[in-house]
């Protein structure tokens, strides 16, 4: 059983969405230790309670168990409210759940490029990392032997990610121009909003730390053409607020809902890129909707009960290299929390929320409520 006054996170340091929850807990200092998903207690317990054997899940002291880093956020925000991991300005905080999805689209498959296709660079260092998640102890052979196994699943998303040599200077280019407007922002301010991190900083951290600041390929780069991004990665993962760097910033959220203008190029980049395949997304589950009128409340998406279920699939292109895309209802249970909160907002609120997206060309993000709400059943997507 773990410490009854502990959460127990279970990830793993190679690991994108651990990467996320771990700097969350971290920054809003919520005691917690890490185990591996090699624990029995993983195997025994929480695999079984959550029917789901993805990282990271939390267990909290008295034995509930979250799945998914989104799913963590919504249920320890509450519990924990100081600091704050949300912006109290609307404008500031409509960004930040609106990167919650953009993030992870722009920089989902940049992480996987330079994980997987730079195995020469990469794998004895990434392999062996998820071995260590099997096997902490193993020698190097049994490490190699369940970092093959990992790799050889990867290898099976390939196709679904749309890895071609068209693609992965598209891939190349936008880790650039990510690293170089972060290098810019965080010249002048320690987090994306401001003296506190938010939900945005930790998304972040996602592609920043979990894959690109450590694996060596990806790494290199980042410590030559950007290394406030790497520093920045590094303090995310300790529990002070204050940087060195930033000692005389006050640890609050930039005052009258002010927005940089690092962060609007951040979003301009987002948008270009990623904004129309998430609309596209929400026009197919739509269709779906109409297609399957008598699904009962709380049916699964999928049949299988995958928690990403998808709807249906499209053709896409991301700076003109062809694209296959799929649209995910998880993908578009996250667009319709930004939606709800956004919903709540008095309307001069929305009107300056709507020029805002307007400004940078992602207002078509801001649609109306999906033809049905989506909800989590456990950990599988399902209909409200």
């Amino acid at each position: 059983m773990p410490d009854e006054s502990l959460y127990v996170l279970y990830g793993s340091h190679a690991s994108y969405a651990t990467a996320e929850t771990r700097s969350y807990l971290r920054k809003k200092s919520i005691p917690f230790v890490e185990r591996l998903p090699s624990s029995s207690r993983f195997r025994e317990y929480i695999r079984p309670t959550s029917q789901n054997h993805r990282i990271p899940q939390l267990e909290a002291p008295d034995g509930t168990v979250v799945q998914d880093t989104k799913a963590i956020f919504d249920y320890l925000e509450p519990r924990f409210p100081s600091p704050p991991a949300y912006p109290p300005g609307p404008r500031q905080q409509l960004l930040v759940r609106l990167f919650e999805v953009l993030l992870e689209a722009e920089l989902g498959r940049v992480a996987w490029h330079y994980r997987w296709n730079y195995m020469d660079a990469n794998y004895q260092f990434v392999g062996r990392e998820f071995g260590r998640s099997f096997k902490p102890q193993g020698s190097d052979e049994e490490l190699d032997h369940y970092g093959t196994i990992i790799a050889q699943r990867m290898e099976g998303k390939r196709k679904g990610l749309g890895d071609s040599p068209e693609l992965r200077p598209v891939l190349e280019a936008i880790y650039h121009d990510v690293l170089s407007v972060l290098e810019e922002h965080f010249t002048h301010h320690p987090y994306l909003f401001g003296g506190l991190p938010s939900i945005a900083d930790h998304v972040l951290m996602g592609a920043l730390f979990g894959h690109l600041a450590r694996d060596p390929e990806p790494s290199g780069i980042m410590k030559r053409t950007a290394p406030r991004v790497f520093r920045w990665t590094e303090h995310m993962n300790t529990p002070e607020i204050q940087s060195p760097e930033f000692s005389e910033t006050p640890m609050t959220f930039l005052e009258n809902d002010q927005i940089p203008s690092t962060v609007i190029s951040l979003l301009q980049l987002c948008v270009n890129d990623v904004s129309e395949s998430i609309v596209r997304s929400g026009e197919l589950y739509d269709q779906w909707v109409e297609q399957n009128p008598n699904r009962p409340t709380g049916s699964p998406i999928s049949d299988t009960g995958l928690d990403e279920a998808i709807v249906g699939t499209f053709s896409s292109d991301l700076r003109g290299a062809p694209l296959p895309a799929a649209a995910s209802t998880y993908t578009l249970w996250v667009v319709q929390r930004a939606l709800e909160w956004f919903a709540t907002l008095p309307p001069a609120d929305q009107e300056a929320g709507r020029a805002l997206l307007s400004a940078s060309g992602g207002e078509a993000l801001l649609r109306p409520p999906f033809r049905r709400r989506l909800t989590r059943l456990g950990s599988a997507m399902a209909l409200d």
